[in-house]
């Protein structure tokens, strides 16, 4: 219960009405089901709100078909828009096919909000390749512990350079059913080595950067995997 609160301390968590949290159609949508069969996850998109009634997204798909939804089903709905994310509960009140196939969700009485600081960083686990330092083609293998906007921590058994050091490092990211390919450019701002086992070989750099030149066709989905991540690991519900 603790951490659940420092994280919501941290993230600036508030609860808030639907209304204030302009949300707008066509928003990227995760529907986190809470059935006992499994922990499943769709991603949809808004199409309208009618303000005390339901919550009308599209219905999730699979492989190019549409989904059969359990009517009654509970699912955590999660979105994010401007800098800050947003959760609730909700349950399906009804799956529609015509005009086209939709689900309405139940209206919540309050929505969890979480305005992401800058520099809040998300746990993962990231396999990223280290491909260039400076001027020099190379090949570092690494994994991505943490991840925010700006920067990030990641840890390999080879230095890719030394501090200050401008680097580019490459890494796929899923996003709903949507995977990215980033490939980002940094500058070295910590390198420790440390002790990971009992061996010399099992000796492990913790690389932190700080990114720079960000394009934004790789800024918008980078802000849209963290924002998730912070959003799931807040543990909201």
């Amino acid at each position: 219960m603790a951490a659940d609160k420092s994280m919501s301390e941290e993230s600036g968590g508030t609860q808030i009405i639907l209304e204030e949290a302009h949300l707008q159609i066509a928003d990227m949508v995760q529907l986190q089901s809470l059935s006992s069969s499994g922990d499943m996850r769709y991603s949809v998109r808004l199409i309208g709100i009618a303000r005390g009634r339901s919550v009308i997204v599209s219905t999730p798909m699979e492989e190019g078909k549409y989904l059969l939804m359990r009517e009654g089903q509970t699912f955590v709905f999660r979105t994010f828009s401007g800098k800050s994310a947003f959760a609730f509960q909700t349950q399906l009140i009804k799956s529609a096919n015509t005009p086209y196939p939709h689900l309405h969700l139940s209206y919540p009485k309050q929505v969890k909000s979480l305005v992401v600081r800058k520099g809040a960083r998300a746990a993962v686990r990231l396999v990223a390749a280290i491909t260039r330092c400076e001027d020099q083609a190379i090949h570092v293998a690494a994994t991505i512990i943490n991840l925010s906007v700006g920067g990030a921590m990641l840890t390999a058994k080879s230095a890719p350079g030394v501090k200050g050091q401008h680097i580019v490092f490459k890494f796929k990211a899923k996003i709903g059913e949507i995977e990215t390919l980033f490939e980002l450019k940094a500058i070295i701002r910590l390198l420790q080595q440390e002790q990971s086992g009992e061996t010399a070989e099992d000796m492990l750099y913790n690389i932190g950067l700080q990114f720079v030149d960000i394009r934004p066709e790789q800024s918008i989905p980078l802000l849209a995997f963290v924002y998730n991540e912070l959003l799931e690991q807040s543990q909201s519900y």
